[in-house]
């Protein structure tokens, strides 16, 4: 054990539930604050005010949260061990399968999707994209600076630091490192409220959770959560609505090939950094 025994260590259920109750109330916050502004006449972009909720919010929280699970600062962050280049490396690696799979999986999804669902399955997909659009989509390199400081830098930290860092890290105390990154992938897929990647955000958490364990430095996470973020919006920001329409329109078979070859070469990065430890 890694903590003092005579300080009741929370247990998986307190745990998980104070990375919900901290997801949820950043969220209402930053809900609260878009009202707020509008009332008192002063609006302020979506963007910054999701890029202020997450940092005062989120980091604040995550950060009192240290105070409660009996663990090292360091140790409960993953800050005590050096970076190695090699996890960075499997990470970018992974994010090329991951993004095989995320595309696959998507594709089939909108094929296995019931016709009586397809209303609220695309009103759903419309409100999500529209989403991101309104909040990170702009002109110009001073707007994708600003969205990538707002969807990929900040994020990267809050959310890493939150769910990889004190979750995961203090589930993994008294429980398996599989459940531990089971648990915290799987809350932190859900908390995303993104239902039709919802089993792409879930690999990415367990992907991330890996890097986290095995790498044993919250930075490895950090910077590999940021490049993932920073790839989208730059594509968000490039893409036209030409070449958005002339996009390949995967087959069954193509989207079972591309979802199977992404998670074969997850797994093998998975068995890869399990290796690397021994």
């Amino acid at each position: 054990m890694n903590y003092n025994p005579e300080i009741k260590f929370p247990s998986n259920l307190k745990i998980v539930a104070l990375i919900v109750v901290i997801m949820l109330f950043t969220n209402i916050f930053a809900a609260l604050l878009v009202v707020l502004t509008k009332e008192i006449g002063f609006e302020i972009a979506n963007k910054y005010v999701q890029g202020f909720s997450q940092l005062f919010s989120l980091l604040g929280l995550t950060l009192l949260l240290t105070n409660i699970i009996p663990l090292k600062f360091n140790t409960l962050l993953r800050l005590d061990k050096n970076i190695k280049l090699k996890y960075i490396i499997v990470g970018i690696v992974g994010l090329i399968f991951l993004n095989l799979f995320n595309n696959g999986y998507v594709a089939l999804q909108d094929f296995l999707i019931p016709e009586s669902l397809l209303p609220e399955y695309n009103e759903h997909k419309n409100w999500i994209e529209n989403l991101y659009n309104s909040m990170l989509k702009g002109d110009g390199i001073f707007d994708m600076s600003i969205s990538i400081l707002i969807g990929a830098i900040i994020p990267a930290i809050t959310e890493e630091l939150l769910f990889r860092g004190v979750g995961q890290r203090a589930l993994e105390e008294k429980n398996s490192p599989f459940f531990a990154i089971a648990i915290t992938s799987l809350v932190f897929g859900l908390l995303h409220f993104n239902f039709i990647n919802l089993i792409p955000l879930i690999s990415i958490g367990f992907f991330l959770g890996s890097l986290a364990y095995y790498s044993k430095n919250i930075i490895v996470p950090i910077f590999i959560h940021f490049l993932n973020n920073a790839f989208s919006i730059f594509v968000m920001f490039y893409e036209t609505n030409e070449s958005s329409q002339n996009l390949v329109n995967f087959g069954i078979l193509e989207s079972l090939g591309l979802l199977s070859l992404g998670l074969i070469g997850i797994i093998v990065l998975i068995i890869i950094l399990s290796r690397f430890e021994n």
